[in-house]
């Protein structure tokens, strides 16, 4: 079983906040947008980069600038990959992962990719359905996991899946911990991707969400001779996520 999760640079494992939620917890919302979007729109590099992925880079740099004023444009936009598979884009975070997983791959880390192709894809905090639609790209005959316990996120999971026909991919809307039950998910008020079990100084509401064990969903996958790669990123909660694994 390969593992892959977002690069430690990126991630506080004792508070489970990331840099977007500090910064934007210290009033630096508009400041941390402005200098991702700065940083792209001026580097030749980059566009390349963009270019291989997205049918229109010039309508990705406008849903930059259209998305970078929390709240001004709110209507949804299709963006259009090379591939004709369609991500659909409402604020300016599915921008921020789009970038990770698409431009980046941030997940396609040599140690992974070395066990490719995988036959099963575990997408243990699935968010919207991003690295969902990427594993697919990759490896069109595995069957995909997409776990995502937050509902408002679920159903924009649910919808990237009808939208672009993608086959042998189940959706479930549940958490991952070290025991089945439920556990209280933390809401962060401006990211979509800062949702924790842990409470942050930035988060103030609460939902209670289902939870099962890693154990207990592959025990009821069928594991037996596939190569099987557990993607992670649920916010400081991999290590008692893992711990049901003992």
């Amino acid at each position: 079983m390969a593992f892959a999760t977002l690069p430690r640079h990126r991630r506080s494992h004792a508070t489970g906040a990331t840099c977007k939620n500090s910064c934007e917890g210290g009033g630096l919302l508009l400041p941390i947008r402005a200098r991702f979007a700065a940083r792209r729109l001026g580097s030749p590099r980059y566009y390349r980069r963009v270019s291989r992925v997205v049918a229109s880079p010039l309508r990705f740099y406008a849903l930059l600038l259209l998305k970078l004023w929390p709240g001004v444009h709110q209507r949804p936009v299709a963006l259009r990959l090379k591939d004709g598979k369609t991500v659909c884009i409402r604020e300016f975070w599915p921008l921020y992962l789009f970038d990770e997983i698409f431009v980046n791959h941030c997940y396609e880390l040599p140690a992974v990719m070395q066990g490719a192709p995988f036959d099963l894809v575990i997408d243990v905090g699935a968010n919207i359905g991003l690295f969902t639609l990427r594993s697919k790209q990759l490896w069109p005959d595995a069957t995909v996991i997409a776990l995502e316990p937050h509902p408002e996120n679920f159903r924009h999971l649910e919808e990237h899946i009808a939208m672009n026909g993608l086959t042998d991919v189940h959706a479930r809307a549940v958490g991952i911990a070290d025991k089945c039950g439920c556990f209280e998910l933390y809401l962060s008020p401006r990211n979509i991707g800062g949702h924790s079990m842990y409470k942050m100084d930035d988060t103030f509401d609460s939902i209670s969400v289902p939870t099962t064990t890693l154990a207990d969903l592959l025990a009821e996958t069928n594991v037996e001779g596939k190569r099987i790669l557990l993607k992670v990123d649920c916010e400081g909660c991999e290590y008692p996520l893992l711990t049901g694994l003992t």
